[in-house]
């Protein structure tokens, strides 16, 4: 009786788990269905998933930042990615070596797997939270998880940690557990570097609660955090590459930096090269420029359409992501980027007309699949 009124009690959490799972489960099939196993003998259902930054993650995790037996480059390389996600993947191998024989690479996606799971129930719970309304908790999960880009959300990237961080701040903070909300924003810093905007997004936070009714430290507390998360990254840095800024001035291996430009450039010039030459034919073109550009741009239009629906933090959350990705050069991963701009969800969930809804849905879940099949062959996909 006592586990049944658990089960009862926790039902709607539980579906949630078990609808990501099956959406998880499916792309997994479908993935592996789709491979050539017979051209590539050594690959399995889940080496797939072990794919581009991948190997970065799994060098982080084994032996940090440390330049052993890795070319000058890549070690370089390396400072582009802090360090939590791998700091993950390292911790729960070693716990589950103590169980079963497991490799890095799958430890990795047990890690995002969990992660994403974890994530959608967080949001679910948000969501209901603010509008106490089930439909809308529901398609925001949905939307999510059937995003185009939301198959990274089972590879070894650290995706699924950086949204679940990132829910979990915003979670907390409506919970008014300050603290909590702090220290899921320094961890989502610490995951990717995209996370700085919890930097202005909780300062802004503390002059609205300041304004309404004065100072009050716990307000402050997100902010102070957040601050705490950057600074260890640039201490990271400094102690292993001797620049506190080393991976915003460090070249990469393809000959580039990642530096600032104005904003939307990159997504201008590719959105009206699309339609020239037939560019929307090729691939190489489209998941390096094209599809970076109009999912830039799709995630920037639900912005400003949910600006009068949701809280304005979640407003200034997404606009601040989408500016401070697009604000930076070699966007070839913007596509991924948008993603983690969790907003737009909620955005969409509350699409009244069926047909609209339905068309959507219908949409995210075809392009899911293709990406899904091109990342998955060992093809460029963001």
């Amino acid at each position: 009786m006592f586990n049944i009124n658990i089960l009862k009690k926790h039902r709607t959490i539980i579906l949630v788990a078990l609808v990501v799972l099956i959406i998880k489960t499916v792309l997994f099939v479908w993935a592996t269905h789709n491979f050539n196993f017979v051209t590539h003998p050594g690959t399995n259902w889940l080496s797939l998933w072990d794919r581009w930054d991948a190997g970065v993650y799994k060098t982080i995790a084994q032996s940090g930042y440390n330049f052993i037996n890795i070319k000058l480059d890549f070690w370089a390389f390396l400072s582009h990615f802090p360090p939590l996600y791998p700091l993950t993947m390292a911790l729960t191998m070693v716990i589950m070596s103590r169980l079963v024989s497991i490799s890095l690479a799958n430890t990795g996606i047990l890690v995002s797997l969990v992660s994403i799971i974890i994530a959608s129930v967080l949001l679910y719970k948000l969501v209901y939270l603010e509008f106490k309304n089930k439909k809308i908790a529901w398609f925001s999960v949905i939307f999510l998880n059937l995003y185009p880009t939301s198959f990274f959300t089972i590879s070894v990237h650290s995706e699924s940690l950086f949204l679940l961080l990132t829910i979990w701040s915003f979670y907390s903070l409506k919970k008014e557990h300050y603290f909590l909300a702090g220290l899921a924003a320094a961890g989502a810093i610490l995951t990717r570097f995209v996370g700085v905007i919890f930097l202005p997004v909780y300062a802004l936070y503390f002059l609205y609660t300041y304004k309404k009714s004065g100072f009050n430290l716990k307000t402050f507390c997100p902010f102070l955090l957040s601050i705490a998360g950057l600074i260890v990254y640039l201490v990271i840095n400094k102690f292993y590459f001797g620049n506190y800024f080393y991976f915003f001035t460090e070249k990469l291996s393809f000959n580039t930096t990642k530096h600032l430009i104005l904003p939307f450039k990159e997504t201008y010039f590719a959105l009206l090269a699309i339609f020239k030459n037939s560019n929307f034919w090729n691939q190489a073109f489209m998941t390096t420029q094209g599809w970076n550009s109009i999912f830039t741009l799709f995630a920037l239009v639900i912005t400003f359409l949910g600006i009068k629906k949701i809280n304005w933090i979640y407003t200034a959350y997404s606009f601040g992501s989408i500016l401070l990705f697009a604000s930076l050069s070699w966007g070839i991963s913007n596509a991924r980027y948008t993603l983690s701009v969790f907003p737009i969800f909620i955005v969409l969930a509350f699409i009244k007309n069926k047909i609209v809804l339905s068309f959507i849905l219908t949409a995210f879940a075809f392009m899911l699949l293709y990406f899904t099949k091109v990342y998955t062959s060992g093809a460029w996909a963001f």
